[in-house]
Formats: C-alpha cells, structure tokens, sequence
C-alpha cells in the first residue's frame, strides 16, 4: 500500500471515531432538538456541524505544522472548559427555546417563523467551538503528519482523510437520531427532546467541572 493512501486512510479511521465522541454526539443531538427533530434538518444541521468542525481542525493542524509549534496542555485543558461551555450553552437553548433551530434562534412576540440561513450559521459555529475542545484530535494527528517530514506529500493526506470521518461519522449521527426520532410519538419525542437538553448539560458541567478541579 502506497504511503499516500496509508496516510489517507489512517486519517479516515482516526476521524470517524473521532465523530462519534460523547460530546460530538451529545451537542448534534442538542441541536437536532432545536430543530424539530425534522429528519432532513437533523442531517443537514450534523453535516454543517461537522463542516465547522473539521474547518477548524484542518486550520489548527496546518498552522501548527507550518509553524512547527505544538500545543501546550494548559490550552488542552482550557479548551476543553470552553467545549463543555458550549454544550451547557446548547442544553440551556434546547431547554428554554425548543424548536427554535427551525427559525435560526429564540422568537420574540408577533416575529415571523419562515426559515432562513441563520440555521447553518448556528450548527457551523458550534461545530467550530467544539473543534477547539477536541484538540487532542489534533495531537492524535501531529505524528503521523510529521513521520514524514512536514512538507510530505503523503503526510498530508492525513487531514483529507480525517476530516472525511468526521462527516461520514457526523453525518451518520445526525441521520440516527432523526431517523429514531421520526418513529415516536408528539409526546414521548418532546421528553427524548428534554432528555437530550439534560444530559448535554450535565455533560457541560462535567467537563467544566473535571478539568477546573484538576
């Protein structure tokens, strides 16, 4: 096998598991919520979620291997407070303004509900802040990348590749829990809803926590 497809498919495996953490999983499935639960929304919010995401991710790998600098664990650390900020930011959203994704944000008295963009930029935002949480992807990402050289055409495939799995596996999350979603009824679907919002925040304030008391 050629070092190039190695390095690709390397990068494939490593981001589709990547995708799949808790705390991926955890805010696509708070802002599939703010959506409705709408099976084509659901997907299109996961995918602009791991957009955001793998953007953000790609930037900081490649800034940092054309710098040649590393990153310390006191911005791992501080990152990761900022992830589970996010994630408690989403749960409080979910839990105050449900639905309010199929508008873009909160309505206010007498304000129209056609939809507009405001969608992708929420789920892209929020994909890029959690990108900032996640950087021990990045430093899963920095030895294979610099086996062979920085400047290795073969290195280089690793970001492609990585950031693929991040949209298959996002992608797939985002269609599971429409397509699971779309089989309840009105009434168990709002308290699944109310579920999502609780253990996402829960999960925030677990982040928040460990990595202070630590």
């Amino acid at each position: 096998m050629s070092p190039i497809l190695l390095a690709f498919l390397v990068g494939l495996s490593q981001g589709l598991l990547h995708a799949v953490g808790p705390d991926h999983c955890a805010a696509m499935a708070t802002l599939g919520t703010l959506g409705g639960g709408r099976k084509r929304l659901a997907l299109a919010t996961a995918l602009r979620f791991a957009l955001g995401h793998a953007a953000m991710l790609g930037g900081i790998a490649a800034v940092c291997l054309l710098a040649g600098v590393g990153l310390s664990e006191t911005f791992e650390r501080w990152a990761e407070v900022f992830g589970g900020t996010v994630l408690l930011a989403l749960a409080v959203a979910a839990l105050l303004f449900p639905h309010s994704l199929g508008h873009g944000h909160p309505h206010l008295p007498g304000h129209s509900r056609e939809p507009h963009e405001h969608v992708h930029t929420v789920s892209t935002a929020a994909g890029a802040f959690m990108a900032i949480s996640g950087v021990r992807s990045l430093l899963l990402a920095l030895p294979p990348l610099l086996m062979g050289g920085s400047m290795s055409l073969a290195a280089w495939t690793y970001l492609p590749g990585f950031a693929l799995g991040i949209l298959v596996g996002m992608g797939a999350v985002g269609l599971l829990f429409a397509e699971g979603l779309s089989r309840l009824s009105a009434g168990l679907t709002a308290w699944v809803h109310r579920a999502v919002a609780v253990g996402s925040g829960a999960l925030g304030l677990f982040w928040i926590g460990s990595r202070l008391g630590g």
